[in-house]
């Protein structure tokens, strides 16, 4: 069992924990050799920034606006314009709208995407501006990886083949589905996959067990199903969500599930941004 320890930051106080000292102050902290991951409160969307123990920092979606510009300004220090790799996991507004402003603020060093159709004006302005970054493109599918070179791996779960210029008519069952490993330790990242799409992964037979999970589609009820549920058996879950969203994410009866299976969330709409820190074998959060 990992050993857990809880921080609120209105509480203002300093624990010893993981081998270092957690500062609750308003300093940007550096690689300090543990795995950070932040899901950060960009409204009603996903925005999800990693920091590796050697730095390598990765963001998985962006979020529906340019809030995630002031997010990323609350984690990362003021000098650093740098991504390594930024992940897109499908093209819909509320995760890929914040991405187009995050290309033209920072260096980003790999693009992981699907690929999909979509004939939308956001999507014009990403085709138009990811050649001026000049970053490698890749399109993800089962198998990939991306290898930090520092314990921490990222498996690619979903889609099953690569979607380029493949046309869905409900773009969040073509979204990625990534497991983040790190020593004993694992986070699935689910986007906004459906029912329909759990199944699947299910069905895959894939290694669906993990320690954290972040809850797709906001909470959605078309999601987060008993059966994923039992299958993926996290100790705690995250849930990325707006205040008084008009879809009344997160609903009923997805938190109902979650407390029937007796695992404990967090949510950006009430916790604000969320960070997970990770040695390997205990975790810390912090809100």
């Amino acid at each position: 069992m990992f050993k857990r320890q809880e921080v609120k930051r209105s509480e203002g106080i300093i624990l010893g924990g993981l081998g270092l000292l957690v500062v609750l102050s308003l300093f940007v902290s550096v690689p300090d050799g543990q795995l950070h991951v932040w899901f950060l409160d960009v409204g009603q969307g996903d925005a999800i920034f990693m920091r590796t123990p050697s730095g390598r920092q990765i963001l998985v979606d962006g979020g529906p606006d340019r809030t995630i510009l002031r997010r990323l300004g609350e984690v990362m220090p003021f000098y650093d314009r740098t991504i390594d790799v930024i992940i897109a996991t499908h093209p819909d507004a509320d995760h890929l709208a914040g991405l187009v402003e995050v290309l033209e603020k920072y260096r980003v060093g790999q693009i992981i995407e699907t690929g999909l159709e979509c004939a939308t004006a956001l999507c014009a302005e990403w085709e138009r501006i990811k050649p001026k970054e000049r970053a490698v493109v890749t399109y993800a599918k089962l198998g990939e990886e991306v290898e930090m070179s520092d314990g921490v791996r990222l498996l690619i779960l979903h889609p099953f083949v690569e979607l380029v210029n493949q046309h869905l008519s409900l773009r969040n069952n073509g979204a990625v589905v990534a497991k983040l490993l790190y020593g004993e330790q694992s986070l699935l990242l689910t986007a906004d996959i459906e029912a329909i799409v759990e199944k699947k992964l299910l069905l895959s037979r894939l290694n669906l067990d993990v320690d954290f999970l972040k809850v797709a589609h906001h909470g959605s009820k078309t999601s987060t199903t008993e059966e994923f549920l039992k299958a993926v058996t996290p100790q705690v879950a995250f849930i990325q969500v707006g205040e008084k969203n008009r879809y009344g994410h997160p609903t009923a009866e997805v938190l109902s599930r979650l407390e029937n299976f007796r695992i404990p969330y967090y949510r950006t709409d009430t916790a604000g941004t969320i960070e997970l820190v990770l040695d390997g074998k205990n975790y810390l959060i912090k809100h």
